[in-house]
């Protein structure tokens, strides 16, 4: 596949990728919502287990939530499974597009950890059936009895996966494969807890026999769970456009506290606090933001040096590559950007030292040569000699010399 075909099935993929999105996550929220705020039926109806008004557009829709009655069914339903399908598989393909197909210069940090590429892409490929299946192991014990003492073991394990997964891939796709997770999780919970036992509910009512509604309490824990994790899930996926978050230390503390964050702010938005605790819960995000706001000014840890990917006599001088970085990248990428509008180096990328240089070879290929997205609009004014110089550069193994 070519270079361009990959750029624009990007594109397709992110466009597809964030409608669905949007639809799966709009239509999550507002069926939890609405279930929150069901009133007693005024008729009291056997059937109705519970009736809301919403006004829009000049007048309102009354609601009713009706039971699955065996006779009583009405021609048509519409089941909600497509959005979380679509939003999943073609961010799985983002994510083959993006990060594994430049696994060497996307997946790897050499001050972190010293992964190859097809080491790196194995640990982001595993980790998203590892991390369902230790969930949903979880919330089959007893303990998904206790909900407390099941919600802090399953904090504790995605903290463990988040203390790991920062100190073995780039903080980018770190990021980013935790969302890829949790996003694995609440799709698979769709299609394992939400839609079989409603199913299962809907066949009985069909065929005269009593519906177990169990079941459907069971489909509405594990979509519970699925709104709590959608706003972590957003930040994550977004993330990649803040490198101050992803330049800050440590980083695994950084993520663990915007997932707090995510999930308080669901809490809030959907199940309400009542006004006796919003004192306890203004101090709680406080204290959240707080411990941001200091971990974020940390300085990063120190970078070790990186081992050399071999030399070649016609490679292009060292000196040559390193004015046309200056001249060209520095503006941003340094850890004093120059360039308005630039308060640090994105995606915390940076060609202070030669170290840096070579560390990053592989990413300047990526965006500077074959993609030309580097720099961006080419602000900078970079020429196709100086990018074929780059180019020369790498491909002879990012001499030093």
């Amino acid at each position: 596949m070519t270079g361009i075909a990959v750029v624009w099935l990007d594109i397709a993929a992110r466009w597809i990728h964030v409608i669905a999105a949007i639809m799966w996550i709009g239509d999550s929220l507002l069926f939890m919502w609405i279930d929150s705020h069901l009133r007693p039926d005024p008729e009291s109806r056997a059937d109705v287990a519970g009736v809301t008004w919403l006004l829009h557009a000049g007048g309102y829709y009354h609601l009713e939530q009706r039971r699955l009655l065996p006779g009583r069914l009405p021609p048509y339903l519409r089941w909600f499974w497509l959005e979380a399908t679509t939003t999943w598989i073609s961010g799985f393909l983002l994510l083959i597009l993006v990060y594994y197909l430049n696994a060497d210069a996307l997946m790897i940090d050499r001050g972190v950890s010293h992964l190859t590429a097809a080491q790196s892409i194995a640990v982001g490929l595993a980790m998203l059936p590892a991390g369902w299946f230790l969930y949903d192991a979880l919330w089959r014990t007893p303990l998904a009895r206790a909900p407390l003492p099941a919600w802090s073991v399953s904090f504790a394990l995605l903290a463990g996966t988040v203390y790991a997964v920062t100190h073995l891939l780039s903080p980018r796709a770190a990021f980013l494969h935790v969302g890829a997770v949790l996003g694995t999780i609440m799709v698979v919970n769709v299609w394992v807890h939400v839609l079989p036992p409603q199913r299962r509910m809907l066949q009985a009512a069909r065929s005269g026999r009593d519906v177990d509604y169990s079941l459907g309490r069971h489909a509405k824990i594990r979509s519970t769970h699925n709104t709590y994790l959608t706003f972590p899930v957003i930040f994550l996926m977004l993330s990649q456009h803040f490198p101050s978050v992803l330049a800050a230390r440590p980083l695994w503390v950084v993520l663990v506290l915007f997932v707090v964050l995510g999930a308080g702010a669901r809490h809030v938005m959907l199940a309400g606090i009542p006004a006796a605790r919003w004192s306890g819960v203004a101090a709680a995000a406080a204290a959240v933001v707080l411990g941001l706001l200091i971990v974020a000014r940390i300085p990063p840890s120190p970078r070790g040096p990186s081992g050399t990917l071999g030399e070649a006599a016609s490679a292009p001088s060292f000196a040559a590559v390193r004015g046309i970085i200056a001249q060209r990248c520095a503006a941003c990428h340094s850890e004093t950007p120059v360039m308005p509008g630039i308060a640090a180096a994105p995606n915390g990328v940076k060609f202070d030292t030669p170290a840096e240089i070579e560390a990053r070879a592989a990413l300047i290929k990526l965006r500077a040569v074959d993609l030309g997205s580097m720099p961006p609009g080419n602000v900078t004014h970079i020429t196709d000699a100086e990018r074929d110089i780059l180019k020369r550069w790498v491909e002879a193994g990012a001499p030093l010399k």
